[in-house]
């Protein structure tokens, strides 16, 4: 079986070769621990024609929602240029999983969810000639220590470009879901069951990360990495080992003095926290969980162990108005980030604002060419409004804030939707 993964570029980033899929290098090597060792990828960043000819049993595409147009136009090429009869196409990732019906071709097959499993028995039913349901919903796998690492031999890894501190930096990521019920984030697509890999687990992939390629810098790309104190406190004791440094999630009420005090000690030098708004009422309107004392004292508390903190925070959720915007620059003049990222609010499928827009003070429109949350400055479109605030207000105000506060620039990074 002759298998072609694709990850579709993303053209509104200034930089696009940032980070690998760490989705489609799981799925590699998920599928070559079962047997199937006839697997490459395409990805799209690399700013590479597609090839003229491919030859591929199963095509594997995926998607979150800004890339969704390119991943559609992309398949379409490819069952043209494929030599393979009766090739099976494969769609997965973020956007499907909110959306499964815009996969419009009824040949095609949509995963929702985690591909690992459903992936492998698509191989398997194809080996043997048998069909399986267009669309496919697994559990999700509980033992995430079983899946085995990223298959990064599929990649040059060398070629994607992110430094933290002048290193080159890699990513990897130690847990998947989420606990918390936040209502933009379409993380609700895929549920809320949180899996967490070992210490010692994430330690090994670490470990083989610096033997094998030299990496000494490391993103980690969890939602959230320090959900579980224990497991957190169990990490850094470990990483201490390595003599490395890295960057990572984290939510203000899931950090105190011990935590950021052996996350310092164990090579942490910067942390991204989703603080989203300085306003109370927004951050209660979309369920966020937390408080606006909270974020500030996480952003001290971090500062006093010198660990840099960048601030994410959204413009344009549902309430917004010109209050919520002066209570939010009030927060960035106190808090003093070491750097900020702002971005305009783009409800996903699979998120409760998304699937509810009626219950909240929110106008959108579904334009997945422009639903891309972070990009090229100059060039964001806002497609949301609130009674407050209209569209061209919310890219102004964006515009502005990360114009006065934003300390530094750094390569863009696509997240999941």
């Amino acid at each position: 079986m002759k298998i072609l993964l694709v990850n579709p570029n993303s053209q509104f980033l200034i930089s696009e070769k940032v980070f690998p899929s760490l989705g489609l290098l799981y799925l590699s090597a998920y599928l070559k621990n079962n047997g199937y060792k006839d697997i490459s990828l395409i990805d799209m960043n690399d700013e590479r024609p597609l090839p003229e000819r491919i030859d591929a049993d199963i095509v594997g595409i995926y998607s979150n929602t800004p890339q969704f147009p390119t991943a559609d136009r992309v398949a379409a090429e490819l069952k043209k240029r494929n030599n393979t009869a009766n090739a099976l196409y494969v769609f997965g990732g973020p956007h499907v999983s909110g959306r499964p019906e815009d996969v419009h071709d009824p040949s095609d097959i949509v995963v929702v969810g985690e591909g690992e499993k459903a992936f492998l028995d698509i191989v398997r039913a194809k080996e043997a000639g048998m069909s399986t349901a267009r669309i496919l919903r697994y559990e999700y796998l509980k033992d995430i220590d079983a899946i085995p690492f990223p298959d990064r031999e599929l990649i040059d890894i060398k070629s994607y470009k992110y430094y933290l501190d002048d290193e080159l930096t890699t990513t990897l990521i130690t847990s998947r879901g989420c606990p918390f019920g936040c209502k933009f984030c379409a993380n609700n697509a895929w549920g809320k069951t949180l899996r967490m890999r070992s210490p010692q687990n994430v330690y090994d992939e670490i470990s083989d990360l610096k033997k094998r390629y030299g990496y000494k810098a490391f993103m980690f790309f969890d939602d959230t990495i320090t959900v579980n104190k224990k497991r957190m406190l169990g990490i850094c004791s470990l990483l201490k080992k390595l003599d490395i440094i890295y960057r990572c999630f984290i939510r203000s009420d899931t950090v105190d003095r011990e935590v950021i005090s052996a996350m310092r000690d164990s090579g942490c030098v910067e942390v991204g926290v989703g603080i989203e708004s300085g306003s109370q009422r927004i951050l209660d309107i979309v369920n966020k969980g937390e408080s606006v004392k909270k974020n500030m004292d996480a952003i001290k508390l971090c500062h006093d162990f010198g660990i840099r903190v960048k601030g994410f925070f959204i413009i344009g959720l549902p309430g917004e108005n010109r209050q919520s915007i002066n209570e939010t620059t009030a927060f960035l003049e106190e808090a003093d980030l070491d750097d900020i990222d702002v971005t305009i609010y783009t409800p996903y499928p699979g998120s409760l604002i998304y699937k509810d827009k009626e219950s909240f003070d929110i106008d959108f429109k579904d334009d997945y060419e422009h639903a891309w949350f972070k990009g090229r400055p100059g060039e964001y479109r806002s497609l949301v409004s609130t009674s407050g605030l209209t569209s061209e207000q919310i890219v102004q105000i964006r515009d502005d804030l990360e114009a006065k506060y934003k300390r530094k620039k750094a390569p863009e990074v696509i997240l999941e939707s």
